[in-house]
């Protein structure tokens, strides 16, 4: 390769990985937004804490999980079900990364507290403070 050719190769991987890490870490930062509790300052009212434990995150296409809350369980949000798709996920493939929650009662909760909707809504904010982190670090 000449050194131009070398240029032009080594830019490219640096803005592969650019945009890699803003996408995944914009998804990350989206996700945190709607799972935070009124409580804390967000739209998610939480009781048992089955809606935000019921978030689930893949590939391609939407996946599946729990749909109604075990009485008297604990619910625990960890956030390894996104972290885990998002590690598989790279978005200069064109893969289509989805993340939503399987309680039964999400899309009612979604329409009057719009907890997913408010934080949609910041998307480019988030992007753009998460490209200027991602910038700054590779």
């Amino acid at each position: 390769m000449t050194s131009f050719q070398q240029q032009v190769a080594n830019y490219t991987k640096k803005y592969e990985k650019r945009l890699r890490a803003t996408a995944r870490e914009a998804v990350q930062e989206t996700v945190a937004i709607a799972q935070t509790p009124r409580g804390a300052g967000g739209r998610m009212r939480v009781d048992t804490s089955f809606l935000r434990a019921s978030i689930v995150a893949g590939l391609g296409r939407m996946p599946s999980g729990p749909t109604q809350a075990i009485e008297d369980a604990a619910y625990n949000y960890t956030g390894t079900a996104v972290a885990a798709a998002l590690l598989r996920w790279d978005p200069n493939t064109g893969q289509t990364f989805f993340a939503g929650w399987s309680a039964n009662y999400a899309r009612p909760r979604e329409f009057r507290d719009g907890f997913l909707r408010g934080a949609t809504e910041q998307w480019p904010n988030t992007v753009d403070s998460v490209a200027k982190r991602v910038r700054r670090s590779i």
